[in-house]
């Protein structure tokens, strides 16, 4: 459950840590300056004596009860750590902290399917991470596209092409974050009207003949896969005579080796 409520922080973009004399606030600048309460320790001194953005020094030994952190240099979206340097018998207060606070988790908003591509769109991303298009073939799933994120807080899209079978087919969407945590979109399925995909011959001496180009795959008796490939042929001139499993177009057939 900790490592669970330690994950959503993070994930918020906003993190709060006091260790020894620093007050630490990280999150994403979304164009607002957090405002910061400084207490006075005597009459001529202040709680803060040092301020750094993304570890550089921006204000020092501030004489005031209220300060205003300058961000205006950052671009929007972008990360950014804030540390308040201060004295040990006093703590610095930070008035309006959700200023840095991410809009909202990550999420998919939008996965749409047609015959020649795919397209999706996200929200919440930070940068860093990268977008995997996974297909399920052959009852597992497996990733047939990659894509390195955009890492927009507010909206990104993206496209790629299909690699549709014949048929049904089911996609989903993997985001791993810089982090290493993983966001998958809801299944999706598709009815492609492609053809589907004959062979010949059954009983094979060199090779087997397919109808288009696919990507196929060769397996023994024993299910272990001893071929692969990509085209409109599949080359089984040296295989040992017996019997052998076809796997393409997300079905399997089964030859006989001459």
């Amino acid at each position: 459950m900790v490592k669970y409520i330690s994950m959503l922080t993070v994930a918020l973009g906003v993190l709060f840590k006091t260790q020894a004399a620093v007050l630490t606030l990280s999150g994403v600048y979304q164009g607002k300056n957090p405002v910061v309460q400084n207490p006075p320790v005597s009459a001529t001194e202040f709680c803060t004596q040092e301020v750094y953005v993304n570890e550089t020094l921006v204000m020092s030994h501030l004489h005031a009860t209220m300060y205003e952190i300058d961000l205006t240099h950052l671009k929007m979206d972008e990360p950014v750590t804030i540390k308040i340097v201060h004295k040990d018998d006093c703590t610095p207060k930070i008035m309006n902290p959700q200023v840095l606070r991410v809009n909202s988790l990550f999420q998919f908003t939008a996965f749409l399917i047609d015959e020649r591509k795919m397209t999706w769109a996200t929200k919440g991303e930070h940068p860093g991470g990268k977008m995997f298009v996974e297909q399920f073939v052959n009852n597992q799933w497996v990733v047939v596209k990659e894509i390195v994120g955009h890492g927009s807080i507010t909206l990104n899209n993206y496209s790629a092409e299909e690699s549709h079978f014949s048929g049904v087919n089911k996609y989903r969407i993997k985001f791993l974050g810089k982090d290493g945590i993983v966001s998958y979109s809801q299944p999706k399925e598709y009815t492609s009207n492609k053809q589907p995909v004959q062979f010949a011959p059954k009983r094979v001496i060199t090779v087997v003949n397919l109808s288009r180009s696919v990507p196929w795959e060769v397996m023994d008796s024993f299910g272990n896969m001893i071929r692969k490939g990509n085209g409109h042929t599949i080359d089984m001139h040296d295989l040992k005579e017996g019997v052998y499993y076809l796997n393409f177009d997300n079905r399997t057939e089964k030859v006989l080796k001459k």
